[in-house]
């Protein structure tokens, strides 16, 4: 058995690193749990641990054979194997946890290019630069999990969190490169060219990408927005949001087609994920369309949330001034980071017959 499954290996290993990669996405899709979990946190830790002891392995490789401990003799040529599977574990999460706080188009592109640029890494050998590969992908975990852990431990999200975590990235990379520099005497200037430089490069494109509001707003994310006709709080702590929609527009979020009748208010729920201990103030932007000038922005709300709740923080907007047309609501950061959005169209409605007013309990 043990043979036959040596003899399979051997026979498709080419195809290993991508296997491996593959079921690194598959095995933390299914155990991804909150990005906040202290178990996640420090499993991303570990991960990351064992990743820059791989490649610190890899880089003295680079200049002499290396001799495997004799605990791991047995497994130390399934090594590239087992960091793309750790690589493909964290990069994984990440791309999760950006597209569940992904919604503007510039959040989705960056999306799309971290997946591509995934896929092209596992399709493509790059020879003797296959390293600095590798590091690149190491840089872009460290600096995305530490991203996403300084607003979890700071309680709120924004410019001081990203410079934070930027500069706790260089101190990490630094005493990496303090503690693997002794065994790259001979060649000093591997460092430069394999370590330092693809860091430094990620760090710059990740800091471009985020004052281009590009990099989604992580931890916060959306998990449901819609517009109603009604929202009661009731004194249990439960929302009850009235909608006469019909049910054959099953896929609608409440009253996404907003029939209006004289005096009607129009109101839009949403639930918001953020971390235990999180406080901070986002804002509701509503948007209405002209057909001259495009996106008109009608109302900024200010919205201060809290986290902890498991099925998110809830909150409620309403407008009473509108127009007949189509309108959009969305939730952003303080300084304008899109987290949702959700759009609807408003038709007057002259009939005077009573209503059949769904309730749906949050």
């Amino acid at each position: 058995m043990i043979q036959s499954a040596k003899d399979f290996y051997k026979k498709h290993e080419r195809w290993a690193p991508i296997a491996f990669f593959v079921a690194g996405f598959i095995f933390d899709a299914i155990m991804l749990q909150r990005i906040d979990e202290l178990m996640t946190i420090l499993q991303q830790a570990l991960y990351l641990l064992i990743i820059g002891i791989l490649l610190s392995v890899e880089l003295i490789e680079g200049t002499r054979e290396v001799a495997a401990p004799r605990i791991l003799s047995k497994i130390w040529r399934y090594r590239e194997p087992f960091l793309h599977f750790l690589m493909g574990t964290l990069l994984n999460a990440y791309t999760i946890f950006y597209f569940k706080s992904a919604s503007a188009l510039t959040s989705f592109i960056f999306i799309i290019l971290l997946v591509g640029l995934l896929i092209i890494n596992e399709f493509k050998r790059f020879g003797k630069d296959q390293t600095k590969v590798h590091m690149a992908f190491f840089s872009l975990c460290l600096i995305s999990y530490l991203v996403a852990l300084a607003p979890i431990i700071l309680g709120f999200i924004g410019m001081i969190p990203f410079l934070i975590a930027n500069v706790a990235a260089s101190m990490v990379m630094g005493i990496y490169v303090k503690l693997v520099k002794p065994k790259l005497a001979l060649t000093p200037g591997l460092l430069k060219t394999h370590v330092i430089q693809p860091f430094l490069a990620i760090q710059i494109v990740f800091a471009g990408l985020y004052f281009a509001h590009a990099i989604p707003p992580v931890p916060l994310s959306v998990i449901y927005m819609g517009v109603f006709h009604d929202v009661k709080h009731e004194a249990g702590g439960e929302y009850e949001l009235g909608y006469t929609r019909s049910k054959l527009k099953f896929w609608q979020h409440g009253d996404q087609s907003f029939s209006a009748r004289p005096g009607d208010v129009i109101y839009c729920f949403a639930r918001i994920f953020s971390p235990a201990r999180f406080k901070d103030q986002i804002q509701v932007r509503w948007l209405y369309y002209d057909e001259r000038l495009g996106w008109k922005p009608s109302d900024a709300i200010p919205l201060t949330i809290s986290g902890g709740r498991e099925e998110g923080f809830r909150g409620v907007t309403k407008k009473g001034n509108y127009s007949p047309g189509e309108w959009r609501v969305q939730i952003e950061t303080k300084d304008g980071r899109e987290i949702g959005r959700i759009g609807f169209t408003v038709e007057m409605d002259d009939s005077t017959e009573p209503r059949d007013l769904k309730v749906r309990v949050d």
